[in-house]
């Protein structure tokens, strides 16, 4: 399968996935690994959690951009922290469920596909979680360029993604090695499409964005979650 048409099953997955998205997050279904790996992950989401709080009181951004703003597990945190929120995803399913949980009047909703979309503003800061492990390593230069151009001056990056961990995923699905870069997922009713899937390590990540004009701070938790802030050299 091609590249793009990896990315096109990419984003056909998210839109099918939109109703059964947040049982992942609060590991209901076949995300349940049992007692203990459930209390762990509620513990580490609990942890990048803080971590962005902290960060966006730290960093008092007024106009923020979110990228794969999802079903607004993060919008539901941002937007009352900041003046103004611009969401961005390809899933017109997600975009729907998220404006329903955030109910907020500060929020604009804009469907794009991410790696079409380009910046017609510049943003106090930018945030997306779980979408630069869904970007290939032959896209990832050109998808930086595209944050570096929608930055404002001194503005900053936060990343949360996943870290490598079996239990973080379906109980049905099947892990692939940490280099593959492609994964297969399931759906509830078994459909199947290949995605992107690259899991970084905070070090490498650093130092592959230090190659490319950013300084990152990536932390890891324990077992699921890397998270942390970039920022342009030229700028810090």
């Amino acid at each position: 399968m091609h590249e793009r048409d990896i990315l096109q099953d990419q984003i056909d997955y998210y839109r099918a996935r939109a109703g059964e998205y947040d049982e992942w997050w609060f590991r209901h279904g076949r995300y349940d690994h049992g007692a203990d790996f459930n209390a762990r992950w509620h513990d580490e989401t609990g942890t990048v959690e803080a971590a962005l709080d902290e960060w966006l009181a730290r960093q008092r951004p007024h106009n923020v951009l979110e990228l794969a703003c999802g079903t607004g597990l993060f919008t539901r945190r941002i937007a009352p922290r900041v003046g103004r929120l611009t969401c961005i995803d390809a899933s017109p399913e997600v975009l729907e469920i998220n404006r329903a949980r955030v109910a907020a009047t500060n929020v604009e909703y804009v469907e794009a596909d991410l790696f079409e979309w380009r910046p017609r503003e510049r943003y106090d800061a930018i945030f997306f979680s779980f979408w630069l492990s869904h970007v290939p390593d032959a896209r990832f230069e050109a998808f930086w360029e595209t944050i570096g151009s929608a930055l404002a001056p001194n503005g900053a990056v936060y990343v949360i993604d996943s870290a490598y961990d079996p239990t973080s995923t379906a109980k049905n699905h099947v892990l692939p090695g940490r280099a593959a870069g492609v994964a297969t997922r399931k759906l509830n009713d078994g459909r199947e499409f290949r995605i992107v899937k690259v899991f970084w390590e905070p070090r490498l990540l650093a130092d592959t964005l230090a190659g490319l004009g950013w300084r990152a701070s990536i932390a890891q938790t324990a077992s699921y979650f890397i998270y942390g802030e970039a920022r342009q050299q030229s700028l810090a």
